[in-house]
C-alpha cells in the first residue's frame, strides 16, 4: 500500500514528535518455518560486509515483523534465514510485505510494498531462471537487464544493486570488462545528474574509475590518451541539422580539435556552455570543437545545441554509447584534445586545464 503525502507528513510529524527517528517496516509470512527460527534484517557497509539491524523469531504462523530505523539515502537490506537470503531496497518509512517459505528462501517469494521492491524481486527471479549461459547470451541478458531495470533508474538504488549483483563470486556487471564499463559509466552519470551526494553513485563512480586505470595500465598506458601513437577513434553522429557528422572530417585538418562528452539536459550545463564559449572565442581560429550529447530528449538538446557555434551532435545510445567505452568515459562531462596533426594528447581534468593546455 502506498503512502500518500499526508499520511508521509503526519508520521514524520510524530516521530519528530515523540523523539524517534523515521522508521521502516518489513513484516510477512514465511511458510513451513520453524518457531524457534530466526530471521534476521541486515545491511551492508561499503566494503562489503553485512551486519545485522535486528531479528526476530519467526511465529508459530510463520509470519514476522522487523522495524529498523530508515536509512539517510536510499539503501539495500536483506533478509537472512539460515544463510539463504531476500534483499530489499529501503528508501525512506515505507512497509515492505515478503512472503515466501523456509525450503525455497531466497528462490520463491513474493516482495510487495513498493514498485522498487516488486522490481528487484523481478529480477531476482530472471536472474535464478538464467541458466548456464553462454558469452551471447549473458552479454544479451545484460543489455536487457540494462534496459528494463537501470535505463530509467536516474539514481536508485534499484539501478545500484542491479549493478553490482554479485553471482556465484563474481560480478555480473565487470566494470575491468570494456563492455560492461559503459554501464557503470551509465549509472554513475545518473547519480551525479539526480542523487549527486548519495555515496552509492560515489563508490560507483569510484570503482569505474578504478577499473578504467587498471585498463589503461594493462595497455601500458600511463593516461587515459597515448601521446604521438593513438590516432583518432572516429564518431560519426547526427548534427543539429540531422546530417551525419564525422569527428574524422576535423580532426588532423591543421587545426586542434577539443572532444566535448556531456548532456545538455544536466543542471550544469548552462554554465558549463560559458565556460567553454568564453575558451572557443579566446582561440577561436586556432581550435574547433566537436560536443557529443548524450541527452534522451532530443528536442531540448537541439534546441540548446543550435545557439553554439561549434559542431554538436547527439548520440542516439545514450548513456550506453560505444564512444563512451572507446574513449574510457565513466562520468560526464568529459574532454579530450587531439592535437592539430590529428593525434589524441590530452585529456583535461577540467574546463581550466583545457584552457592551460590549449
Amino acid at each position: 500500500m502506498k503512502l500518500s503525502s499526508l499520511s508521509i507528513f503526519t508520521a514524520l510529524f510524530l516521530c519528530v514528535a515523540c523523539g524517534r527517528s523515521p522508521r521502516f517496516e518489513v513484516s510477512g509470512e514465511i511458510a513451513g518455518a520453524d518457531p524457534d527460527q530466526y530471521v534476521v534484517l541486515e545491511k551492508s557497509d561499503f566494503h562489503g560486509r553485512w551486519m545485522p539491524v535486528d531479528s526476530t523469531k519467526v511465529g508459530g504462523n510463520g509470519k514476522f515483523s522487523i522495524h529498523a530505523d530508515a536509512p539517510a539515502s536510499p539503501d539495500i537490506y536483506r533478509l537472512s534465514l539460515d544463510g539463504k537470503f531476500v534483499y530489499l531496497p529501503i528508501d525512506s518509512i515505507e512497509s515492505l510485505h515478503l512472503v515466501s517459505s523456509a525450503a525455497e528462501f531466497g528462490r520463491v517469494f513474493t516482495l510487495d510494498g513498493t514498485d522498487q521492491a516488486k522490481r528487484l524481486a523481478e529480477f531476482e527471479k530472471e536472474l535464478i531462471a538464467l541458466s548456464d549461459p553462454d558469452s551471447t547470451a549473458l552479454a544479451q541478458f545484460k543489455r536487457n537487464v540494462y534496459t528494463k531495470y537501470i535505463k530509467d533508474g536516474q539514481g536508485s538504488i534499484l539501478s545500484y544493486y542491479v549493478l553490482t549483483k554479485i553471482v556465484n563470486g563474481a560480478p555480473l556487471y565487470d566494470p575491468a570488462d570494456g563492455e560492461d564499463a559503459k554501464y557503470y559509466a551509465a549509472v554513475a552519470t545518473q547519480f551525479q545528474n539526480y542523487r549527486p551526494n548519495d555515496p552509492h553513485g560515489k563508490m560507483v563512480k569510484e570503482v569505474s574509475l578504478a577499473a578504467m586505470r587498471q585498463r589503461n595500465s594493462a595497455l601500458g598506458r600511463k593516461t587515459v590518451v597515448q601521446a604521438n601513437e593513438l590516432k583518432v577513434i572516429d564518431i560519426a553522429l547526427p548534427g543539429v541539422d540531422g546530417k551525419m557528422v564525422r569527428l574524422s572530417d576535423v580532426v588532423g585538418k591543421g587545426k586542434k580539435v577539443v572532444l566535448i562528452f556531456s548532456m545538455m539536459t544536466d543542471p550544469n550545463a548552462p554554465a558549463f556552455n560559458r565556460q567553454l564559449a568564453r575558451i572557443y572565442e579566446a582561440k577561436r581560429g586556432a581550435v574547433e570543437f566537436f560536443q557529443v550529447s548524450f541527452d534522451e530528449a532530443q528536442f531540448e538538446w537541439r534546441e540548446a545545441a543550435r545557439n553554439l557555434p561549434w559542431i554538436n551532435v547527439i548520440d542516439p545510445g545514450n548513456a550506453t554509447s560505444n564512444a563512451l567505452v572507446e574513449y574510457n568515459v565513466s562520468s560526464l562531462p568529459a574532454v579530450f584534445i587531439y592535437s592539430a596533426e590529428g593525434e589524441l594528447v590530452e585529456r583535461p581534468e577540467s574546463l581550466d586545464d583545457l584552457q592551460r593546455k590549449l
